[in-house]
């Protein structure tokens, strides 16, 4: 259904309703496995392709991202 495995719901109102802490912590994961520090086995079916297409899709298309989103993301991996 959806090309890239990530939930739609990282742009909705909700999502952006919540506790600034909890958000943050989302991002921060999100983007450690998108950038390849987190090396759990639950990620390992998720090509380094798809990390990347996603982690820019996301830089491009969801405002109030984290600044290590954009300062990190060339020194990503």
């Amino acid at each position: 259904m959806f090309r890239y495995p990530l939930s739609y719901m990282i742009y909705s109102e909700a999502f952006d309703g919540m506790p600034e802490a909890a958000r943050e912590r989302i991002y921060r994961r999100l983007f450690d496995v998108l950038t390849e520090r987190e090396k759990s086995p639950s990620y390992v079916r998720m090509g380094s392709n798809d990390r990347q297409a996603i982690l820019e899709i996301l830089r491009d298309t969801k405002k109030g991202l984290p600044d290590y989103w954009k300062t990190s993301l060339a020194n990503a991996r």
